[in-house]
Order: structure tokens, then sequence, then C-alpha cells
């Protein structure tokens, strides 16, 4: 195959990929991690249409600045999984900034000695950004970490693949071979545009899935390092031989077929309801967290009858039907609960506990409650 023919599969890849991402992911699930990553297919797509061009037209200046929007892309992967996460800031202006600039060096140094480095710097930045984003993906929870695994796969190949140019350059600049421009690295196109074809379809697949799943960072009015809060009112609950606190672990039953029984939209607005019914339920003074749009943890200061009650009319109140309801299905969830006491207050063991109990709830049919059971 040769690199005309490459280069055509890459535009139709690049385009069928944006096409999708903007359709499947940002249309359907819109969010700011969803548009970043939009707009950096669209860029990658641009580059590829720009190298169509510059193969038209013999203009090895449009050849070596397109190299440079492509790479950028890799940063746009990075700076949506940092949005997607709620970091702050996400680094936006400073990724698009660097990489304008290394396109325009890349464009202006084409026909000099200078491009062969200008070139493997630029190579160098993307890979640093690719490892950025590997550092966020596998901080991902263990089922986005699996669906993950073709990406952070891609984005470790493309760092290896940039320590093996950089290598290259050093060993030419030890055997004194001279400044490369352009035209002296076509050799190396083909091998890169198959390896863009390959990151392009990888990302597609974690990327669209993880825009699907929604943001990664909880509610902003969730408690915002629950953890830590938690652990500390269960440390003075046992000095105090406080006896009257429960973790909930809560959970919307059967988010799959929820999700595929609705649009993206709808879906959440059918979480948000979750949400919304679950804060307006519990008192004050429980603490939250949002393990996910379908799960929240709640720890909660009640004696057993008061947390039954509680529980009761959560679920009556997310399973009554609304004329307004997103989905046209009545809704029910699970509810794993246990008692402090019963865990001698360890956070750990409660939320396990808590976790199995809402499972079981869940496997028995769901709309119901269990508690806990610790091994004696």
């Amino acid at each position: 195959m040769t690199h005309v023919d490459v280069t055509i599969v890459l535009v139709a890849f690049s385009t069928a990929c944006t096409i999708m991402m903007i359709g499947l992911g940002f249309l359907a699930f819109p969010g700011r991690a969803a548009a970043i990553w939009s707009s950096g297919f669209a860029v990658a797509m641009l580059s590829c249409y720009l190298l169509v061009a510059a193969d038209q037209i013999d203009s090895s200046l449009v050849r070596a600045a397109a190299h440079g929007p492509i790479l950028c892309a890799s940063g746009f992967i990075w700076v949506g999984l940092r949005a997607r996460r709620g970091r702050e800031p996400i680094m936006l202006i400073p990724t698009i900034t660097v990489f304008s600039v290394l396109t325009v060096a890349l464009g202006l140094t084409a026909e000099t000695d200078v491009y062969g480095l200008v070139f493997r710097v630029a190579f160098a930045v993307g890979a640093v950004v690719s490892g950025l984003a590997v550092s966020e993906l596998v901080r991902l929870r263990r089922p986005e970490l699996e669906m993950s695994l073709p990406l952070l796969v891609a984005s470790v190949g493309f760092v290896g693949l940039a320590l093996l140019v950089g290598i290259d350059g050093i060993i030419r600049w030890v055997n004194r071979q001279g400044g490369q421009t352009e035209a002296d690295m076509s050799g190396l196109y083909a091998l890169n545009e198959l390896v863009a074809l390959l990151y392009l379809v990888c990302a597609l697949v974690t990327l669209l899935y993880l825009a699907r799943r929604g943001s990664q960072s909880a509610d902003p009015q969730q408690t915002p390092d629950f953890s830590t809060i938690a652990r500390d009112r269960l440390a003075r609950a046992r000095a105090a031989d406080d006896r009257w606190w429960s973790l909930l672990d809560i959970r919307l039953d059967d988010p799959g077929e929820l999700l595929e029984a609705s649009s993206g939209r709808a879906f959440q607005r059918v979480t948000t309801r979750f949400a919304n019914d679950i804060r307006d339920v519990m008192p004050p003074e429980a603490d939250l967290h949002a393990v996910s749009r379908t799960q929240v943890l709640v720890l909660l200061p009640r004696p057993d009858t008061a947390v039954r009650g509680l529980m009761s009319q959560l679920l009556e109140r997310i399973g009554t039907f609304t004329d307004q309801q997103a989905v046209p299905v009545r809704l029910s969830a699970s509810i794993g609960v246990a008692a402090a006491p019963l865990a001698d207050w360890d956070l750990d063991r409660l939320r396990a506990a808590a976790s199995d109990a809402a499972a079981h709830a869940q496997v028995s049919g769901g709309d119901r409650w269990e508690r806990a059971v610790f091994a004696p």
C-alpha cells in the first residue's frame, strides 16, 4: 500500500470516527468532555484532509504543518479526561497554544534541515500528553478502566513509538548525518499514518463509551470528600459509643435497560430525578456521595426504626410514576443497609457489606432493601 493509499484510508477513518463521536457521543450525551473529544476528532480529520491536499498540490509546507493538528488530537483526549474527572484547570487553552506553535514551526521549517528536530520535538510533546492521558485513564473506576484498555494500550504504544523516533534522531546526530527536511522524512509517514489509524479506532471505542457514561465527578451538591468526612464521623461515633449510624448503598434498578430504552438526555433526566429523590428524602445531617449516576452512598445518623422508615419512603418516592417522567416505565431502586456497630465503625467494611446487600436486593428482584449480614 502506497503512502497516498494510506492517507486516503486515514481520511475515511477519521471522517467516520468524527461523525460517530459527534452523533453518538456529544449530541446524544452532551457534556464538556464529549465536546472536547469531538473537537479532537474534528481536528484529526482536518489534519488528514490537509495531508490529501498537500499530496494534490505537492506542497511540503502544507504536508509538514498537517502533522501538528493530528498530534494535537492526543492533547484533546487528555484535556477531555481531565474535564470529565472535574479537574481544574482542564488545560485546554495551553494545549491549543502549544500545538498551534508547533504546527506553525513545522510548516515554517519544512524545507530546512531543522525540520527533523522540530518534528521530533512535536512528536515528543504528543507522547507526553498521551502519557498524561494514561495517568488519567488508570484513575477510572473498574468497569470504565476495563473499557479504556484500547485507548490505554494505544497511548502507551504512542509513547513507545515516540521513544523510537527520538532514539533515531539521537543516532543520526551522533553519526553526524546532518539535518532532515520534510522530504527526507517521507519514509516515516506511512508508518505514522498506520499508527494514527489504530489510535483513532481505539480512541473512538473508549471515548464513546466514556461519553455515554457521563461525568466521572460526583454531583457538586454532594459531600466533596465523603471518605474523609465519613471516617471522621464514624471515629467520633465509636469513641462516644453512638450506635445509631448506618451506611446505605442505594442503586437504581436496571440502568442498562433504562439506557437502551431511552435517549441519552432522557436517561440523564432519570438519573437526575433519582439523585434529587434521595436528596429530598434524606435528612440534612446525612452525608451523600454519588459513586455514579445510578449509585449513591448515604451515611445516616438515625436509629434503626427511623432508617427503615426513610428507606420505605425513598422506595415509594422513586417508584411513583409521573406524567413528566422521562422514561415511561416505573422506576425502582435497591438498597443495602449496614449498621456501623456491626462493622466496628469501619468505613471500608461498611461499604463492602452495604454493597453486597444492595447487590443481593437487585438479584432478588429489586425495589427493596436488604440488611447486611456480617460474619461472626
